[in-house]
């Protein structure tokens, strides 16, 4: 099978993933707890494009099994060669692939708010049940996702996506060209919410007042942890989800110009997120304001929080 056959129909690949990924987060340093990954073994469930796999080995694991759902998906070249790859790992048969009580530690990076890649519903508490047996007890499972935010909607709601986003559309696209510069800033701000949620292909998830929103409602997603056996140890936003308004539109042929943009980007975040001040739960907020600030003066950007979920099997 050719490298372009085994590609088609793997996530990253029909999104122009390896483009867009500098842009949105940056998730190393600040989403490993210290100390977390040496001499153990370790599982990064989902590794997408492998960066967290790549930056994870640096830090000397007993071992290292990154994870795709896609039976043919090709092993990313950030891997390095002491990383083994797991193709077909899909969210329904985790525990067919990785062997109970098999791993430390297990890493979920942006993915468990996504359908499984059979397109059914998203279903939290089967696949951290399917982890927990993974895990050895003591075990350490870290999760990351979009935290819940709603779509404004001024006369009823819908219950399928797309008929919701069309009439989020047609209520803020008159207001895109308004001389009010704060309507303006809010409309622009949904249009790109619209777009972030379209690109990512998010499910649409009731709010807690019966809205469509989108991402995990982070009460619930506690409830799923206490649920499945796990004992949380920290829960906290690390930084947002930063999308780049118009870009993929404007990027179908890459480009250097759109590389070096992402690595500025990136070089911001990593200034920022690996500060002493953003490991202060009350300086982080701060800090993430000056960065978005900072990502706002290069780029048109909308931001969604992703929250970071600590826990242990006891």
């Amino acid at each position: 099978m050719s490298a372009s056959d085994s590609s088609r129909n793997v996530w990253e690949h029909d999104r122009g993933w390896e483009l867009i990924r500098s842009f949105v987060y940056y998730q190393r340093e600040n989403f490993l707890p210290e100390g977390v990954v040496e001499g153990r073994d370790v599982i990064d469930y989902s590794a997408g494009l492998g960066d967290l796999s790549a930056y994870a080995a640096t830090l000397d694991p007993k071992s290292l099994i990154a994870t795709a759902p896609e039976p043919h998906a090709p092993r990313p070249t950030a891997l390095p060669d002491s990383v083994e790859w797991l193709t077909g790992v899909g969210a329904r048969h985790i525990s067919e692939h990785l062997p109970t009580d098999s791993a430390d530690v297990v890493l979920a990076r942006m993915v468990i708010q996504f359908p499984t890649i059979e397109k059914d519903a998203v279903d939290v508490d089967d696949i951290l049940t399917q982890l927990h047996t993974v895990l050895r007890d003591d075990g350490t499972i870290i999760v990351t996702t979009h935290a819940h935010f709603s779509l404004p909607r001024f006369d009823g709601d819908h219950s399928r996506v797309d008929d919701h986003l069309s009439a989020v559309e047609a209520d803020i696209l008159p207001l895109l060209d308004t001389k009010d510069t704060f309507t303006r800033g809010v409309a622009r701000e949904t249009a790109g919410l619209i777009e972030l949620v379209r690109y990512l292909d998010l499910p649409p998830r009731e709010g807690p007042f019966g809205g469509t929103g989108f991402g995990l409602k982070i009460p619930m997603l506690v409830n799923s942890f206490i649920r499945t056996g796990f004992t949380i140890t920290d829960i906290g936003v690390i930084e947002p989800f930063t999308y780049p308004i118009g870009l993929r539109d404007s990027i179908t042929g890459g480009g250097e110009d759109t590389v070096e943009l992402g690595n500025k980007v990136m070089a911001i975040k990593r200034r920022h997120l690996t500060s002493p001040a953003a490991s202060d739960p009350y300086d982080r907020p701060r800090v993430l304001a000056d960065m978005l600030a900072e990502i706002r003066e290069l780029l048109p950007v909308t931001a969604v929080p992703i929250v970071r979920v600590c826990a242990t099997k006891k």
